[in-house]
Parts: C-alpha cells; sequence; structure tokens
C-alpha cells in the first residue's frame, strides 16, 4: 500500500502525458494538414485520389493547410462518380467515365479549382463578423 502511494503522483502525471487535455489536443489537431483520403473504392477512383494528392503535395506544399476527403460512387453504365469535400463541403463533382479521361489532368484541374476554392473560403472566414457567434456556428 505504502508503494502505490508513493507512486500515485508518477501515475497521475503520466496519464497526464497519455491523455492530454483539450487544449494540447487542440493544438496538436491544429498541426495536422495536408492530407488527402482516399475513400474510392474502384481503380479509376484509387488513381483519380493519387494524382489528386501527388499535384497537391508538388504544386501547393507551402499553403496545404487544409484536408480533403475524396468520395466515389461506381455506377456500371456511367462510370464513377466522384466527389471531394472541405470541411464536409463538396468542392469538386464529376462523373468520371472509364478509360475516356485523362485522370491525371483531370486531377491537377481539380486540384487548382478545390485549392483556389479553399483559399476563398478561409479568406471569407478572416473576414466573417463572428463576434457573438462560436468559431463552429456560422
Amino acid at each position: 500500500m505504502r508503494l502505490f502511494l508513493r507512486l500515485a503522483p508518477l501515475l497521475i502525471s503520466g496519464a497526464a502525458l497519455l491523455f492530454p487535455g483539450p487544449c494540447l489536443a487542440q493544438a496538436i489537431e491544429d498541426e495536422i494538414s495536408g492530407f488527402t483520403i482516399d475513400n474510392t473504392i474502384t481503380r479509376t477512383g484509387h488513381e483519380f485520389a493519387r494524382f489528386l494528392a501527388d499535384y497537391r503535395n508538388s504544386q501547393f506544399a507551402h499553403q496545404n493547410d487544409y484536408n480533403l476527403v475524396v468520395n466515389e460512387r461506381p455506377s456500371a453504365r456511367w462510370g464513377s462518380l466522384i466527389w471531394v469535400t472541405l470541411d464536409n463541403q463538396e468542392v469538386y463533382r464529376r462523373f468520371l467515365p472509364p478509360g475516356r479521361v485523362d485522370l491525371e489532368q483531370e486531377a491537377q484541374a481539380a486540384a487548382n479549382g478545390i485549392h483556389q476554392r479553399a483559399q476563398q473560403q478561409q479568406l471569407q472566414l478572416l473576414l466573417m463578423d463572428t463576434f457573438d457567434l462560436d468559431a463552429n456556428e456560422y
């Protein structure tokens, strides 16, 4: 019992390191950005997501402070419906027929459009009057 009482402060401080408070967790979450998450199913979707991520990382590495999610709904008749979301808002949507579209060129065009939209969204957030609102209530 005495040993446990002597080790209790060490155990509590160790738990604080393993389970950080909300301030440290928020700081860590703010630093995680620039990811392209691939939620696609088919080869076409995977290649589009890979080309999009590669182009983003090579062209916008210094301004890549937002995360994207690439989703797909395949169709045997029309090809694949690809849509990209930024902060739970759809910023790109297109049907990609299999074998008829240059996926690399389409992903580059999509990355340019998405990057412009992300910059506009960040500028709007900076200029928005949120004096009486919390950050997520606008």
